[in-house]
């Protein structure tokens, strides 16, 4: 078996079997890397050979791929040093266990998006593993399904990505997973977890650590935290206890997140005195480095400035469910552009959704009559930059017609207040 530093082939590759095998491009790992949210919180373990197999096909897959290659992975990337009958049997025993592998997947909408009560089903990761001795390494060939969570990743807020660097260290399973939980909400520098969910997502089996917390805490919690402190996500804790008994566990880490290589030039700097969305969004709980993100996606034109007030004014509106993590959902919301389509809709007078029904044995009541009022900068930022809703209507040739069409047709009235040019439409009769 070749040792570290061993050049590997950089192009076809011919085996010597007897049946004719596909060419084969060897791909050298990237150094970012990009997994569906979806996929960071489902439900399954690896034990760490595993773990270093699926960073190494991670690595290798190039954002933009619209398929999956058969990739192969050198053995120092799965054994390090190791050399010999022992590596040769660890690797064997490798590509037979992932062949048996399955995942318990979240599942997705029909648009790839995540949903609020999600399925979940068992799905086989690997559909072909071989240990060729004479390259040393494993060719590795992942199902399709998977494509949805690990192919052309470019949606913000669909995805995670991290650095190939920092896996590298890891060596207990579930710390592979905490990295990635963690990772997820980079931009908080906070993710709370019930105890109930956490070993849900970590895969871990009701009879496992099922005796005193410590135990948990010991063999997960404290082995993670300590190879977490060589990487870029080192964390703390706080247990957060109903009574005596540990409920939820509080992870604060920091929020910086890691520089990919390639990456677009760097965010706006943050002004001096924060914009008054900012200041909004700050008050909620989002974090600086949250407003950030969505500073640069304002400039990036991927949605207008009163979108954000918008979807932070819909912490306020009926609905069936209590909002249990309002910083959490506004962020996501708007880094995802999740409501933009219904914003868009509601800029144009059309329903945004069925209402909600009356309390059981409620009166119904008349809603008090308001003005509609909107900032007419914010109009032409939708027009200049249509969403998705606004892209399948088709376009509008000019400004004045998309005005008349979508606004001054349905009543709204052009205004000047305290210098602000707006649209008003004013209640009519109740």
């Amino acid at each position: 078996m070749p040792k570290q530093g061993t050049a590997y082939l950089a192009g076809p590759v011919f085996l010597p079997f007897c049946r004719v095998l596909p060419v084969l491009t060897v791909l050298a790992p990237r150094p970012e890397i990009r997994q569906h949210n979806a996929l960071i919180n489902s439900s399954f373990v690896l034990n760490t050979l595993e773990w270093r197999a699926f960073t190494a096909i991670l690595a290798r897959i190039h954002p933009d791929d619209e398929e999956f290659k058969e990739y192969f992975i050198p053995a120092p990337e799965l054994v390090g040093d190791e050399t010999g009958g022992s590596a040769y049997s660890q690797i064997r025993g490798l590509a037979r266990r992932l062949l048996q592998r399955t995942l318990y997947v979240e599942l997705l909408g029909p648009g790839g998006e995540r949903v609020s009560q999600p399925d979940y089903e068992f799905i086989s990761f690997i559909t072909k593993a071989r240990y060729v001795r004479q390259h040393g390494g494993l060719f590795l060939k992942v199902n399709p399904d998977f494509m949805p969570y690990l192919l052309q990743l470019t949606q913000r807020g669909n995805f995670t990505r991290s650095l190939t660097a920092e896996l590298r260290g890891l060596h207990s399973s579930h710390s592979f997973k905490i990295y990635w939980l963690l990772s997820e909400y980079r931009a908080f520098g906070t993710r709370t977890l019930t105890v109930e969910d956490l070993r849900f997502r970590l895969g871990i089996r009701a009879d496992e650590y099922s005796g005193r917390f410590n135990n948990f805490k010991a063999k997960v919690l404290d082995k993670a935290q300590q190879e977490l402190a060589a990487t870029d996500l080192r964390f703390e804790m706080e247990l957060l206890r109903v009574g005596k008994a540990v409920q939820q566990i509080r992870f604060t880490f920091s929020p910086l997140r890691p520089a990919p290589a390639g990456a677009p030039a760097p965010a706006p700097a943050v002004p001096a005195a924060p914009e008054p969305w900012a200041t909004a969004l700050l008050a909620l709980g989002v974090s600086e480095a949250g407003c950030t993100v969505i500073r640069q996606q304002l400039a990036e034109g991927r949605y207008p400035v009163g979108y954000l007030a918008y979807v932070a004014e819909g912490l306020h509106r009926p609905r069936k469910a209590r909002i249990r993590k309002p910083a959490d959902y506004v962020y996501k919301c708007i880094t995802g552009a999740l409501l933009l389509a219904e914003y868009e809709r509601h800029l144009a007078g059309l329903p945004t959704g069925p209402p909600l029904p009356a309390r059981r044995g409620a009166p119904a009541a008349a809603p008090a009559p308001t003005e509609t009022v909107y900032k007419l900068a914010d109009v032409r930022a939708m027009y200049d930059h249509p969403g998705p809703y606004a892209r399948r209507t088709g376009p509008v040739p000019t400004f004045e017609a998309y005005l008349e069409q979508l606004y001054l047709s349905q009543g709204f009235v052009p205004e000047t207040r305290a210098g602000v040019e707006v649209l008003v439409l004013k209640p009519g009769p109740v």
